[in-house]
């Protein structure tokens, strides 16, 4: 009977062994497992290895992740804290572009569990600022199209500006919303410098065409627009709002005849405006990476 018996013992315990084996413990093991969770829309594995209540907390982060690939980078425990640097590749909300961000954990009762709001938190503010960069290389990109010789420069040096920042603030650690608003508040301040260029320009060509009078009025009115929305959702708009300015520098950009040279020219000097603020954010996160 024994010899009977032992075997399945020995078989029950090697199972109890490897299901206790299987577990995620550390907080790579348990970062790898939540994001497969995630990846996969399986709520109630990513709400056990997360601090969510439960699985009905469980929103995705807002994202669609099928097709996403995830690769991880640094990691940093201190403590009852840990954090890991996670790549997420293949996400259609960045279109094709890689998303850098952190996860971060939290150990309660010596179990390491993602911090799901914080890490949420780290998500939102990196698609925040990829979305503000993108914008930045599509206005250096328009205005490289349209501008010559000096204006052109400086269209080229926004877009090399924007990659640099991108690329340093992907390696900033710390928080990096204190530069996104500064850069926010640089660009209300530069709407209104361009809104009063417009109503110059209208009022200096009081015989423009039909055409160009019609294009003045709506691009002061989608100025006034986008300047209500940064005064009202601040640097969380601020991606949406160089869009949409990089698209009325368009428009403005066909109004005919020599007149409106001078507005052009403020076009050239907006873009250099925000390349000397570029260069002051890239600065400041350069020091934030050499104080880590």
């Amino acid at each position: 009977m024994m010899m009977t018996r032992l075997p399945k013992t020995l078989t029950l315990l090697c199972l109890l062994v490897l299901a206790g084996c299987s577990n995620p413990e550390t907080p790579q093991e348990v970062t790898q497992a939540f994001w497969e969770a995630v990846i996969e829309n399986d709520a109630d594995t990513a709400a056990e290895l997360s601090t969510l209540v439960n699985e009905s907390g469980f929103d995705g982060f807002g994202l669609d992740w099928t097709g996403a690939e995830a690769s991880w980078g640094r990691v940093v425990v201190e403590g009852e804290h840990a954090s890991i640097g996670t790549t997420f590749t293949g996400l259609q909300a960045t279109s094709g572009e890689a998303l850098e961000t952190t996860t971060r954990l939290i150990r309660i009762n010596d179990r390491w569990q993602v911090d799901y709001h914080h890490t949420a938190d780290e998500i939102n503010g990196d698609r925040r600022l990829e979305s503000l960069m993108g914008s930045f290389r599509d206005l250096g990109e328009s205005l490289r199209s349209r501008f010559a010789d000096e204006s052109e420069q400086a269209a080229q040096e926004m877009d090399r500006l924007a990659t640099e920042f991108a690329t340093l603030a992907g390696q900033v650690e710390r928080d990096i919303s204190t530069l996104v608003d500064q850069y926010s508040q640089e660009l209300q301040r530069e709407i209104d410098a361009f809104s009063r260029s417009l109503d110059e320009a209208r009022s200096q060509n009081p015989d423009a065409s039909a055409d160009d009078q019609r294009t003045l009025d709506q691009a002061r009115e989608t100025i006034e627009d986008q300047k209500e929305t940064l005064e009202r959702e601040g640097s969380d708009a601020a991606a949406e709002v160089s869009q949409e300015l990089a698209r009325v520098q368009q428009q403005l950009l066909e109004l005919s005849g020599q007149s409106f040279d001078q507005l052009k020219e403020e076009l050239a000097n907006w873009t250099r405006q925000l390349n000397r603020e570029l260069e002051s954010l890239n600065r400041q996160a350069r020091e934030q990476q050499e104080g880590q």
